[in-house]
Formats: structure tokens, C-alpha cells, sequence
């Protein structure tokens, strides 16, 4: 059953209320000014739309048979939006959406909305649908929730739009729909624990409480002594919760969940592996850096996180974090 977008929407699928919140923030900016939704999908679409939203106003247009004294015409399109909270799309799903999209008039469009992994989404739905899209003079366009949030940031935003578009940030980073991981250094105060990161390259915490509850990061960094001395790039994260029992919280490594499990169960019998549930941090080699706390006093919590923006890997980031304050990150 169809509804009208809401502010609070009652949908009990998380995907539909992902959809909701997007095309809420569209309605919102074509209420605001019909001219930033049209940005917004030229961003989105390319130039195919450019222009095409909102009425336009003529005057003495020559046509074949007349020429009327004004016109007020608004040019058809339509757009449908398939969301993916992962990136799995089911193709039989996509080529109907195709056929209903074949009915409607003017430029047409299928989006394909999700948090993809890779640069190049490449979901084996996608072959067979391009090439019918394309044969029905339909654009098809896998769209990432990351890049549909860079295109919905245009200039000239009234404050409260503006807000909005960062209170759906923040939705979408705490729904893990954007690779913001890619990003973000996890820095963990250490003491008795520190030998354990150098010499084995893991860092194992319980799996209880909210405290040890990290949020998906591709770097590690060893904080003591008011800096942070050594980073990493973070493989993998397993919780080991018996001696049989284990699941992966996740992995940054193109390796099977049975090889990691099996890699942290090593490293860990170096140490204290008596104890469960443990939370295992598997660590690529560690680089030093020394990138400052400057601020008096220590680090007070367990740990913190850096947004380190676009680095090439690891020897990139340690090289660029030498001499830096943590206040030039905040």
C-alpha cells in the first residue's frame, strides 16, 4: 500500500524507513526551492535531468499550429528507488520495477540505493538489468548512500535544511549505511596490555559491556604516554565466546571466517586465553608515529575515535599523523 513520505513514518522494515528519510530530505529541499532538488539530481543522474524540475514559464513560443501568448509546462519524469541496507539486490525484483517504468512517460530512472563496499558496485543482479535498461531507454544507476549524501549538500541551505541533512548523517552512520570505517582510527588506551599489541599483533578485551563495544574501523591505534606510538590496519574483529563458539563482528581482510577464528585462537594462546567471551583484535603489522595528546591530563575513556579523511594504507597514515595534534583532528 502506498503512503505519503512522513516526518514519522510506521514502517516496520528499517528499509522502508531508510527510503522515507531520503526522499524526505528531497521533498524538503523542492519545497524549499525547486532549484535545489534539480542540483541534487544532476549530481545524482547526470545532466539528463538537469533543468527538469520545477514548471517553466514561456512566452511567444512558436509551436506548429499556434503560437500561445504564455505557457506554463512542466517536463515528465519518473524515478523509482530500490534500497539495500546491505548491497544484495534480487534481479527479478529490478527488471519489474523496469517494467513498470517502461509505462511511464518522459526520462525515466531506476536507482539502485545501498551501502556498497567497493568503489565499482558490481552485484551480480546488475549485468542482466543494465543491459535491459538500457535497451528501454532507462537509466539504471547503483547509487551509494555515501554519494547520495554528498549530492544532497548543496549551497544556500536554510539552517534547519541544513541540520536535517545532518541529523540524516548521523542516522546513516549509526545504521552502519555508510563506509565511514574506511575512515576512522580506533585509538585504545593501553598499560599492562601493551607487549601483547607489539609482539603478537592483537589486542583482546571482553566481549561484555558497552565499553569494549567498538564501532567498525579500518585502523588501530596504540595510545600510552600522551600519544599514540603505533598504528595498524584492523583485519578482522572476532569474538571468541567459548571453546567452540566464536562469530566475526567484522572483517577488512578477503579471508574466510574459519581462517580468522583460527589466526585469533593462535595469537591469543601466546597470552592469557583462559577467559571468555574475548573480543580479538587482529592487527596487521604496526607502524610507529607519534601523533600528540596535547591537552592536559591523560586519555580518560577506554577509547576514541579519529576521523583521518583519504589515506592510501597504513604507512600513508602513520606518516601523516608524525607530529600531529589530536586537536588538529577534532
Amino acid at each position: 500500500m502506498s503512503r505519503n513520505i512522513r516526518l514519522f513514518p510506521s514502517y516496520s522494515q528499517r528499509e522502508n524507513q531508510t527510503t522515507n528519510h531520503c526522499l524526505l530530505i528531497l521533498k524538503m529541499l523542492y519545497e524549499e526551492n525547486p532549484k535545489f532538488l534539480s542540483e541534487v539530481l544532476s549530481k545524482l543522474l547526470g545532466e539528463g535531468l538537469s533543468g527538469k524540475v520545477g514548471v517553466k514559464f514561456t512566452q511567444q513560443v512558436r509551436r506548429k499550429q499556434s503560437i500561445p501568448d504564455g505557457e506554463i509546462t512542466q517536463e515528465p519524469f519518473s524515478i523509482f528507488i530500490e534500497t539495500k541496507r546491505g548491497s544484495n539486490f534480487d534481479e527479478g525484483q529490478l527488471l519489474r520495477h523496469l517494467e513498470n517504468l517502461k509505462q511511464k512517460q518522459g526520462t525515466k530512472v531506476l536507482i539502485a540505493l545501498a551501502n556498497y563496499e567497493q568503489y565499482e558496485p558490481n552485484d551480480p543482479a546488475f549485468s542482466n538489468v543494465k543491459k535491459i535498461a538500457e535497451a528501454d531507454k532507462i537509466l539504471f544507476l547503483p547509487i551509494s548512500f555515501e554519494y547520495f549524501l554528498e549530492s544532497i549538500k548543496v549551497e544556500g541551505l536554510s539552517k534547519n535544511l541544513a541540520d536535517a541533512i545532518v541529523d540524516l548523517e548521523e542516522y546513516f552512520d549509526e545504521e552502519n549505511l555508510l563506509p565511514s570505517w574506511k575512515y576512522r582510527l580506533d585509538v585504545v588506551n593501553f598499560a599492562g596490555t601493551y607487549d601483547d599489541v607489539i609482539n603478537h599483533n592483537i589486542y583482546v578485551c571482553t566481549a561484555k559491556g558497552g565499553q569494549y563495544s567498538h564501532r567498525r574501523s579500518l585502523y588501530f591505534g596504540v595510545y600510552r604516554n600522551k600519544q599514540v606510538d603505533r598504528v595498524a590496519k584492523i583485519e578482522a574483529v572476532v569474538d571468541i565466546e567459548s571453546e567452540d563458539e566464536f562469530s566475526i563482528k567484522w572483517k577488512n581482510v578477503d579471508k574466510s571466517d574459519e581462517e580468522l577464528v583460527e589466526i585469533a585462537r593462535n595469537r591469543r594462546s601466546y597470552i592469557d586465553n583462559s577467559w571468555y567471551p574475548a573480543r580479538v583484535f587482529l592487527l596487521a603489522d604496526l607502524h610507529p608515529t607519534n601523533f600528540l595528546k596535547t591537552t592536559p591530563g591523560g586519555m580518560q575513556s577506554s577509547k576514541r575515535y579519529f576521523y583521518i579523511g583519504s589515506v592510501n594504507d597504513v604507512t600513508d597514515l602513520a606518516e601523516k599523523l608524525k607530529d600531529e595534534t589530536w586537536e588538529q583532528y577534532q
